[in-house]
């Protein structure tokens, strides 16, 4: 007998993202993968994807450890760096809950047209993997989403690390000099025609 419960359904972009953050951390991969459209494609934290010699589901072994400095090398270096297609979508998502921790996101910005939206957001989990060695992962990321026929939102392409840290503070911008090739431009000067 199929489960009757259907999985939620996301009415704004950025909820999609928050939807998949609930239903991992809950263990439930169906609820995840319907917030995903069809050949979705995802990129997500190195340090989770499955070895390509690893069966579907095996958790990475070695996990960052909190004293370990930044850029320290893992062992079992991922063959691939992302997943398209709701199948691979399911393997690595089911990954990723072999975890047994939950996942939180941030919304930090959302980009919306009536036809395709751009979400900005950092996902974090953190707590003591199964295998007994903490585990810290965070990043700042992105989705795009398209709206469906039936009004909801699903995601289209996922990453979940854009693998930047992002300035808190914005670079100064210098004033324009005398010999700059557009002297005008953002001061009002002659219309550009």
């Amino acid at each position: 007998m199929s489960d009757l419960i259907r999985p939620p359904v996301a009415r704004r972009p950025e909820e999609a993202l928050e939807l998949v953050a609930q239903a991992l951390s809950d263990g439930d991969l169906e609820a995840a993968l319907a917030q995903y459209e069809k050949g979705a494609l995802l990129a997500y934290w190195p340090q989770c994807w499955p070895r390509g010699d690893d069966p579907p589901g095996t958790p990475r072994q070695s996990w960052p450890r909190e004293d370990d400095p930044p850029g320290t090398p893992r062992q079992g270096t991922p063959r691939r760096t992302s997943y398209g297609g709701n199948d691979d979508v399911g393997q690595a998502l089911a990954s990723f809950m072999a975890l047994r921790l939950p996942l939180s996101v941030r919304i930090t910005s959302v980009l919306e047209s009536p036809e395709l939206a751009l979400v900005i957001c950092e996902r974090r989990v953190a707590g003591t993997g199964p295998d007994g060695e903490q585990v810290r992962l965070n990043g700042h990321g992105c989705a795009v989403l398209r709206p469906q026929p039936d009004g909801a939102w699903r995601i289209a392409a996922d990453a979940w690390s854009v693998g930047t840290k992002l300035p808190l503070d914005p670079p100064e911008i210098p004033p324009a000099a005398a010999g700059d090739p557009v002297r005008c431009e953002g001061q009002g000067g002659p219309p550009h025609h």
